[in-house]
């Protein structure tokens, strides 16, 4: 095929049409702006009144009045689609505005999620969920800025849920906090050790319990979490009934303290991951990430191996079920050292002939234990 070397009064037509193009997007991009600041005016209206974010009825009128102003029927289902995708972008703009700040944590007011998430978050609003499932979708949906979950714990290991829901749901670590876990023995004022028949908490605190907990010789009963399991006996109001929970919790819901210091370690630290919809865009010094493995010998290995050869010192790793998929799994690992752009683009595409998906779950920072 012969290509014709184009005339240059064609190319003058070209160059014009494209500046015009130019001039013209210079002036969308500063009515986009101006549209984007008279939303910020819209939110703060329906937060005052508390109005809903999506409105219907407006957006169905909106649409309807703006495509009459379309002259070329040729354009008319192109500008509706443009004018959907603008209100999609402004709801969640909007959104977004209304999550600025918001924390959420799952349990309730003195829980060790809303300890740790009083401690790096101090005098931000906080909202409290039943699961750590419905933190995970607060901040997808943009209803919060930041989730604060638990991710595992020194005597009791990772918490499996969570660790799924990271492989699952579009959300990424940008900081990790470690909570040094006091663990209490909590009943009615009346109450002393030997009237204890019932002991109620969240599974990894009776875990980390375990030994304490047999020699009093009673039944656990796991609850959702700590604080919920210290308000239960507290409602109760029945002495052989204690939860185990934070000291906290002995002010917040009138109990006594009847043993404290009772995991089975006293370095007994739990690590919270902060989690958001977007990535850090800083590097910071660690790095997680979750991958599986294409159906070859030696796959894992060569991950590992090439981890390594990229300068990336792997100082956790994980395997994992996949729900749904017998026998089958994921890892999820956590990285420090050069952890630079390039060299991260590098180990990724190193890595494509090895695993079948890989997600980074972004760069952050490990606070000073709380």
């Amino acid at each position: 095929m012969v290509y014709k070397k184009a005339e240059p009064h064609n190319m003058n037509k070209l160059e014009n049409a494209r500046e015009k193009i130019n001039e013209i997007d210079k002036k969308i991009a500063g009515l986009f702006e101006a549209r984007m600041d008279a939303v910020k005016d819209v939110i703060a209206y329906k937060q005052e009144n508390d109005l809903p974010v999506f409105d219907g009825n407006r957006e169905r009128t909106l649409i309807e009045r703006n495509r009459k102003m379309i002259q070329n029927p040729d354009y008319l289902s192109m500008y509706e689609d443009f004018l959907q995708f603008m209100l999609t972008q402004s709801k969640a703009y909007q959104k977004s505005l209304i999550a600025q700040d918001v924390i959420a944590y799952s349990g309730i007011k003195g829980a060790f999620a809303h300890m740790i998430s009083e401690k790096i978050f101090e005098g931000n609003p906080k909202l409290a969920f039943n699961s750590f499932e419905e933190v995970i979708e607060a901040v997808v949906d943009h209803k919060v800025e930041f989730g604060v979950i638990p991710f595992e714990n020194t005597n009791s290991g990772l918490v499996g849920e969570v660790l799924d829901l990271l492989y699952q749901k579009p959300v990424y670590i940008v900081k990790v906090a470690d909570l040094k876990v006091d663990q209490c023995l909590l009943g009615l004022p009346e109450a002393s050790l030997k009237d204890i028949e019932w002991v109620y908490s969240k599974d990894q605190a009776l875990m980390q319990s375990r030994e304490f907990l047999e020699s009093l010789g009673v039944k656990s009963v796991p609850y959702p979490n700590t604080a919920l399991a210290a308000q239960y006996v507290a409602r109760e109001q029945d002495k052989t009934k204690a939860a185990i929970g934070a000291r906290e919790n002995a002010a917040l819901y009138n109990l006594k303290v009847l043993a404290s210091h009772i995991e089975e370690t006293a370095t007994n630290t739990t690590r919270f991951l902060v989690v958001a919809a977007s990535p850090n865009t800083q590097k910071k010094d660690h790095l997680a990430m979750i991958f599986t493995t294409s159906d070859e010998v030696g796959a894992l290995s060569k991950v590992i191996n090439r981890i390594a050869e990229h300068g990336i010192n792997m100082d956790t790793l994980q395997s994992r079920p996949i729900k749904d998929r017998p026998f089958e799994y994921f890892f999820y690992v956590q990285c420090t050292g050069n952890l630079e752009e390039e060299n991260l683009s590098s180990l990724m595409k190193s890595m494509e002939d090895v695993v079948s998906n890989v997600k980074i779950l972004g760069t952050y920072e490990i606070l000073e234990k709380q």
